[in-house]
């Protein structure tokens, strides 16, 4: 686990939510995070998100969003996340609805609940806040290539169940709705950064892909 992360999560809920709960709220993400299926989706991708945010939250595009809702949605994303299960999002929206009880403020929590849930197809969105959230979940996507290649190794074993030729056709197709759609990113910031790095990495793992034998399925 990187170091200190429980010391922000910490200080986020008692800003957030206030201090009751911290305990109770930090075993539930950690028995996700931390647990041995995670390769990708663990406590390193949560906080490679925290300082994507920290880094960007000074720009003038982005003095709008509430940071507390950006982070709190980071924090719980993935906090649920099974690869047989097409309701992840919504049940780790549902984790920090439970988690938080009634003592968070309702505004903050509806919007780290719909950050959360967009999360699950990265539609285009119209709150800056969640377009924010969404693109520092793909950042990875515009990565130098080693990085990216690391990153697409630790998906594949979170679906280590799932067979080759059922996985390649899959993530192919996964890859490819991505690539088909006019953005990638929905800030400026982040097209600019990443947007063509990102198209490049996914046009060479899907052509990698397409290039093995083929089956049927679902990527991830």
């Amino acid at each position: 686990m990187p170091a200190d992360l429980r010391g922000r999560f910490q200080a986020l809920w008692t800003r957030a939510v206030g201090p009751v709960g911290i305990d109770e709220a930090w075993r539930a993400l950690d028995a996700g995070y931390g647990g041995a299926a995670r390769h990708y989706h663990d406590w390193r991708h949560v906080a490679a998100l925290l300082d994507g945010h920290d880094a960007v939250r000074p720009h003038a595009s982005f003095a709008g969003p509430v940071h507390d809702a950006i982070d709190l949605a980071i924090v719980f994303h993935d906090a649920i996340y099974d690869p047989a299960r097409p309701d992840n999002e919504a049940r780790s929206a549902a984790l920090l609805r439970t988690c938080a009880g009634t003592a968070a403020d309702p505004d903050l929590l509806s919007r780290s609940e719909a950050m959360i849930r967009a999360t699950a197809d990265h539609a285009p969105q119209a709150d800056p806040a969640v377009r924010l959230m969404l693109d520092l979940d793909l950042a990875i996507l515009g990565a130098p290539r080693p990085d990216y290649e690391t990153y697409a190794a630790a998906i594949r074993r979170e679906y280590a169940a799932v067979p080759d030729p059922v996985w390649r056709v899959g993530r192919a197709l996964v890859l490819e709705r991505f690539l088909a759609r006019p953005h990638l990113y929905q800030t400026d910031l982040f097209r600019e950064r990443f947007e063509a790095g990102a198209r490049a990495n996914l046009a060479a793992e899907a052509a990698a892909l397409r290039a093995e034998p083929d089956g049927t399925g679902r990527g991830a």
